[in-house]
């Protein structure tokens, strides 16, 4: 089996599977705190590929502004569903928390996609320029 196809495999299984298990966990155990839990990160995750799929498919926004607003709205959103679950006291306690570690996680997303990028256009050029 090809990587590409086990994970398509995989992400088919999870998009299922999440749905099905949620559905278990509430007519097995009712409706509790857990469950609740992982219904508020199964919607946030959703959340998060929309807006994925609408800030990186708009040919308009360059990469930066593209990268920007999406790293505000996953933060607005996971401050959103851990203010939901109960996490912190308040939205500025969950915020200082968690900012660090999306400013690090985007600046390095950032920068394998720019490198990355930039690798692909010398490579581009290069065949350009032998024809």
């Amino acid at each position: 089996m090809r990587k590409r196809n086990l994970l398509t495999a995989v992400l088919t299984g999870i998009g299922i599977g999440i749905p099905v298990a949620l559905i278990c966990m509430i007519c097995i155990g009712g409706w509790n705190p857990i469950v609740m839990e992982f219904l508020v990160w199964t919607i946030a995750s959703a959340l998060f590929g929309v807006l994925s799929a609408v800030t990186f498919s708009n040919d308009k926004m360059n990469l930066v502004l593209a990268t920007a607003l999406h790293c505000i709205g996953c933060l607005l959103i996971t401050v959103g569903a851990c203010a939901i679950i109960g996490y912190a006291d308040n939205f500025f306690e969950i915020l200082v928390a968690i900012a660090p570690v999306f400013a690090i996680v985007y600046v390095a997303i950032y920068s394998v996609s720019f490198i990355s990028m930039k690798i692909n256009a010398k490579k581009a050029n290069e065949a350009l320029s032998k024809k």
